[in-house]
């Protein structure tokens, strides 16, 4: 009897070793491999918070240079005078080439194929324009090289009493301010309608009268 109330409380005592064995590996298990992660819920938070931060500095650089709130200083009226002459200078060679070369070519024209192909004199000039047009793309950088050069020899020959100005030292948002951008545009005008107003030196030796009765006596040839 004494036997068999022994073995009931070893078996008992197995049962529940075994149950508590079971819970305790159960329990390590959800410990070692876990669903969900415990800081789950703070690592997002940080990610976002981080993520706020980036767009925060990155925001700014984002921003064309107007919605900026940083004022961009704006150019003395010394300075917008030297970027228009600057800017000028070179347009004052494209001018003189490109209306001297439009009216040489067009009385060439008018003078040679368009009496054999029977053009009028406009269409001649407009054919003498696309030759300009075409000789002032090639040869842009030649003249602008062209006066840098006679700009330095004038200083030299006039012992610096004759000197361009050096151009203002702008930064990459004073060079988009509207002033800056309209006193540029204003130079190469101005530049371009010398140049074109000198260009017409062509014009003196032509002589009209002598076209002019040529076209006369033409006229009454065909009649």
């Amino acid at each position: 009897m004494a036997m068999m109330m022994r073995v009931s409380v070893i078996q008992s005592h197995v049962g529940t070793a075994s149950r508590s064995l079971r819970s305790l590996s159960s329990s390590s298990r959800d410990e070692k491999w876990p669903l969900t992660h415990p800081c789950r819920r703070s690592l997002r938070n940080l990610q976002e918070h981080l993520r706020r931060d980036e767009l925060l500095v990155t925001a700014p650089s984002k921003m064309s240079p107007t919605s900026s709130s940083v004022e961009v200083a704006e150019p003395t009226q010394r300075e917008l005078r030297i970027i228009a002459l600057h800017s000028s200078i070179p347009f004052v060679g494209f001018g003189i080439m490109d209306n001297g070369i439009l009216i040489l070519a067009g009385e060439a024209i008018d003078t040679t194929v368009g009496i054999t192909l029977g053009i009028s004199t406009m269409c001649a000039a407009a054919i003498g324009n696309i030759i300009s047009d075409i000789c002032g793309v090639a040869f842009g950088t030649i003249i602008e090289d062209t006066i840098a050069r006679f700009s330095q020899s004038i200083e030299k020959m006039s012992g610096g009493k004759v000197k361009l100005p050096p151009f203002p030292k702008l930064s990459h948002e004073q060079r988009n301010l509207r002033s800056v951008r309209l006193s540029n545009q204003l130079g190469c005008a101005i530049g371009l309608t010398i140049g074109c107003i000198i260009g017409m030196f062509p014009l003196l030796f032509f002589d009209d009268e002598k076209k002019a009765n040529d076209s006369v006596k033409e006229c009454d040839v065909t009649k």
